[in-house]
């Protein structure tokens, strides 16, 4: 999921992984925690998670509505 440039969310059967367009993160156990209450990014101990959940994020933005506009498309 991507909302606005820069921010983007993936999410497994389990994790919910969030990375902002400023560097911020968070990371949500959705056995453990359904309501989004803890946000774990900050723990050492799930970096390798969010390594292998921000592998699937964009690595690059797509070009917004009012972009493609200004350039005529």
């Amino acid at each position: 999921m991507t909302y606005g440039k820069g921010n983007h969310a993936v999410r497994d059967e389990r994790w919910r992984y969030i990375r902002y367009a400023d560097g911020s993160e968070e990371l949500y156990d959705h056995d453990k925690d359904p309501n989004e209450w803890a946000n774990l990014a900050k723990n050492p101990e799930y970096d390798e998670i969010k390594v292998t959940l921000g592998a699937h994020m964009p690595k690059i933005n797509a070009k917004s509505f009012k972009d493609l506009r200004r350039k005529g498309y």
